[in-house]
């Protein structure tokens, strides 16, 4: 993706009808999406996640996906049109959500629910803001080799 300027946020907002959070923007300014650092977060019940990548702004649908794709991502699974699509797999997806403002959306994670006969939407609310789901993500150490088990059934 290109670089970000205060013009193309400014568009963007204008488009979207929303003001975006301050930190996604310095985000996105340093790099317009792509893989982040510190890919994983911890659900309410302890569950760990992970998301490959935030999306960026691209304002020319071919330039590829962005936060700009939100609205027909968001029809075609049937979530509300005020969520702007942070990462998804559509089976998850994490969203800013502007149900009830305008500025400083909560963060949602939502997954689908297979415990009825029909699938629905599980809302998983995992931060109240943008910069508080920046501090709630983390990366898993490395595996150290040592304390690996040997091969199991491998012979010579």
């Amino acid at each position: 993706m290109y670089p970000i300027s205060d013009e193309i946020i400014k568009k963007a907002e204008d488009f979207l009808g929303v003001k975006l959070p301050l930190s996604y923007i310095e985000l996105i300014k340093q790099k317009n999406g792509g893989e982040l650092n510190y890919p994983y977060f911890m659900l309410p019940d302890g569950q760990k996640e992970r998301i490959s990548y935030i999306e960026g702004i691209c304002l020319d649908p071919d330039d590829g996906r962005s936060i700009m794709s939100s609205k027909e991502l968001l029809k075609e699974a049937q979530l509300p049109q005020e969520f702007f699509v942070l990462w998804d797999d559509f089976h998850h997806w994490l969203v800013l959500d502007y149900r009830s403002t305008k500025s400083n959306p909560p963060i949602l994670y939502i997954r689908e629910n297979y415990s009825t006969e029909e699938i629905t939407w599980e809302f998983i609310e995992i931060a109240s803001s943008f910069d508080d789901f920046l501090n709630k993500l983390f990366r898993l150490p490395p595996l150290a080799p040592k304390k690996l088990k040997p091969s199991y059934g491998r012979k010579k």
